[in-house]
C-alpha cells in the first residue's frame, strides 16, 4: 500500500474525483489479519483513473466483469494486485447498501488514510459491519442478495471458514429460503468458491453445516441426495452421506497432525500435499474432494443377494463415472478431472491388499505402477476411509493394523518405488538404442519397464552401468 495509495491519492486529486478503498481489505486490517485483495470504488471515471493508476506503476491494465465492468491493475515484479469498479449509486453509502455482508460493507476516503493507518472513526459504516465485525458475525444487508447472486450463499460459508465467523438466524434461514437458487449457478463460480473453502481447515464442518443446517449442499452436489437412504450395512452404522463427512474429517485429522505418521513419510506428505494440481488448486484440496466422494457410487451400485446381505459392489467404479460427471460441471481441469476419477475408482485398492494379507514386492510394485504420482493421495484417503468406518464399530486394533499397513506402503513407495518412478535418470530409451544398435520395432518401453522391476525388487543396483548389462542379459 506504501506504493498505490500515494499514486491514488495524486490521480484523484488531479482529476477531481473521489476514490474509496472498500471491503474486504478494511476487515481483514481490522482484524489482524493479511489480504492481498485490494479493492476501490471511484467516483468519476473508473477507467481513465486505472488506466493512469497502471501507467504511473508500470502495470498491466485488465479489463473485468461483464455488465459491471471493472478494471484489474497488476505489477508482478512489485506483487501488486488492484481492482478498480465505478461507484453503484449516487453515493459511497448507496454502493455500500448493494454489497453482499455488513462486514464487507465498509469503506473509507483514502484521502483519510495517513502513512496506511485506518482509523475508525473515517470508516463509512452504514449497516453496523463493525459491530457485526467486534461479534464475530456474517449478516447480509437486503434480503434480495441471494436472490441476485446465488453463489453468496456459498461465499457466507466461506467467509465463516476463513475468519471463524458465525452466520447469524435471519441470513440462515434467508439462505434456506433461497437454497435452490444456487444449483443453477455456472460451474466455475462454484469452483471459485469451493476451493477458497478448502484451502481452511475443518472443511469437514462447513460442508457438514451446509448439510444439515443450510440444506444448500445437496443442491450443490444432488449425486449426494441418494446417499442418505444407503450404506448401513455390516460395516456401516451411519448413512454413507455422513459416513463420506467423517472420512473428509478423518483425512483432515490426518494431514494436520504433527506427529500422525513417522516423521519422513509426514515430511513427504507436507511436501506432496502442497504441489499445484491446476489452477492454483492443490494436492490437498482434491483430496479432500475424493474423501468426500469416495463412496459416491454406492447407491447406484446396491445389491442385495441371495442371503438378504446389502452388497456395494463395484461402486468405486460407479463413484468415479459420477465424480467425473461432478468435475466437468464444476469445469475443473483435465488433469484434476482425471485425478479425482481416480481417487474414487482406486480408494478400495490398498483395503484389498490388506484382506490378502499381500505386501509382497509384486503385489506392492504393480499397485504402486497403476497409482503412480498419486499414490499417497489414495493411500490417505483409504486410510481415511477405513477408520472413518472402524471408529463408529470397532476398538483401535483393527484401525492401528490397517495404519501401520497403510504406512508400510507409503514407506515403500517412498524408498523403493519412487527413486524408479522416473527412469530416466537412470537410464533412457535413446541410450538403450544406441547401445544395442536396436531398430524401431523393438519396445524400449518395455525393457526400460524391467530395468524398473528389477531395480525395484534388487536384482540390480540403480545405476546406467547395471542397467545396461541387465538389458545385454535380456536380449
Amino acid at each position: 500500500m506504501d506504493l498505490i495509495l500515494p499514486k491514488l491519492k495524486e490521480i484523484g486529486n488531479k482529476k477531481n474525483v473521489k476514490i474509496y478503498l472498500v471491503g474486504g481489505y478494511i476487515r481483514d486490517y481490522l482484524l489482524d489479519k493479511p489480504n492481498e485483495d485490494i479493492d476501490f470504488v471511484v467516483k468519476g471515471n473508473v477507467e481513465d483513473v486505472a488506466k493512469d493508476f497502471a501507467e504511473s506503476i508500470n502495470g498491466k491494465l485488465i479489463t473485468l466483469g461483464g455488465r459491471h465492468k471493472f478494471y484489474r491493475v497488476i505489477n508482478n515484479k512489485r506483487n501488486i494486485t488492484v481492482d478498480l469498479s465505478q461507484l453503484k449509486g449516487e453515493d459511497i453509502k448507496e454502493d455500500l447498501l448493494n454489497r453482499d455482508f455488513t462486514i464487507n460493507s465498509l469503506a473509507i476516503d483514502i484521502d483519510k488514510i495517513e502513512k496506511e493507518i485506518i482509523s475508525k472513526e473515517n470508516i463509512i459504516d452504514v449497516s453496523n459491519g463493525l459491530d457485526d465485525l467486534n461479534k464475530g458475525i456474517i449478516r447480509y444487508i437486503n434480503e434480495k442478495i441471494f436472490e441476485e447472486d446465488p453463489i453468496r450463499m456459498l461465499r457466507a460459508v466461506r467467509f465463516m471458514s476463513q475468519l471463524e465467523f458465525e452466520l447469524d438466524d435471519t441470513t440462515k434461514r434467508l439462505i434456506k429460503k433461497n437454497k435452490d437458487k444456487i444449483k443453477n449457478m455456472p460451474g466455475e463460480r462454484i469452483t471459485h468458491e469451493l476451493f477458497k473453502l478448502l484451502k481452511y481447515r475443518r472443511t469437514y464442518y462447513y460442508f457438514n453445516y451446509m448439510d444439515r443446517t443450510l440444506n444448500i449442499l445437496e443442491e450443490i452436489f444432488p449425486e449426494i441426495e441418494p446417499m442418505r437412504e444407503i450404506g448401513k450395512c455390516k460395516y456401516h452404522v451411519v448413512d454413507s452421506l455422513t459416513h463420506s463427512i467423517y472420512t473428509l474429517k478423518v483425512a483432515e485429522d490426518i494431514i494436520y497432525a504433527n506427529g500422525y505418521f513417522e516423521d519422513h513419510v509426514r515430511k513427504a506428505y507436507e511436501e506432496h500435499t502442497k504441489k499445484i494440481v491446476a489452477s492454483g488448486h492443490t494436492r490437498l484440496d482434491l483430496i479432500k474432494l475424493g474423501a468426500f466422494f469416495h463412496d459416491i457410487g454406492k447407491p447406484s451400485a446396491k445389491k442385495v443377494d441371495e442371503t438378504g446381505r446389502i452388497r456395494f459392489k463395484g461402486h468405486e467404479i460407479t463413484g468415479a463415472e459420477i465424480v467425473k460427471k461432478i468435475a466437468e460441471r464444476l469445469k475443473l481441469s483435465i488433469k484434476e478431472r482425471d485425478l479425482l476419477y481416480k481417487m474414487v475408482a482406486k480408494h478400495m485398492l490398498p483395503l484389498v491388499l490388506y484382506k490378502n494379507n499381500d505386501v509382497s514386492g509384486k503385489a506392492l510394485y504393480g499397485i504402486f505402477s497403476e497409482l503412480k504420482e498419486d499414490t499417497l493421495d489414495i493411500l490417505l484417503i483409504s486410510l481415511s476411509d477405513i477408520i472413518a468406518t472402524r471408529k463408529l464399530l470397532f476398538p483401535e486394533e483393527e484401525m492401528g493394523k490397517f495404519k501401520v499397513h497403510i504406512e508400510y506402503m507409503a514407506n515403500n513407495y517412498l524408498t523403493r518405488y519412487k527413486e524408479i518412478e522416473k527412469i530416466s535418470n537412470i537410464i533412457t530409451g535413446k541410450e538403450i538404442m544406441q547401445k544395442f544398435d536396436l531398430g524401431k520395432d523393438v519396445l524400449v518401453g518395455d525393457l526400460l519397464e524391467e530395468v524398473r522391476k528389477a531395480i525395484y525388487y534388487g536384482k540390480i543396483s540403480a545405476n546406467k552401468q547395471a542397467a545396461l548389462k541387465y538389458i545385454e542379459q535380456l536380449l
